[in-house]
């Protein structure tokens, strides 16, 4: 069976002095989040449980850093 997988991508997240993005490959959100827990032991919940964008075909983002 072929897995669909698709880009999970948060913006405006993991904030300090300026926002961050988080991006996982995966074949759900549920599955994305529980990837980037593992990546990252503390991800505040009110970032983790944001939607994501969900990305199925070619897309290109650009985030420029704060300071």
């Amino acid at each position: 069976m072929r897995k669909d997988y698709k880009l999970y991508v948060w913006e405006g997240v993991l904030t300090d002095n300026t926002s961050g993005i988080m991006f996982a490959v995966a074949t759900s959100v549920k599955e994305a989040r529980k990837l980037l827990l593992k990546e990252c032991d503390y991800i505040p919940k009110e970032d983790l449980y944001q939607e994501p964008k969900v990305v199925t075909t070619k897309k290109a983002f650009v985030t420029w850093g704060g300071g």
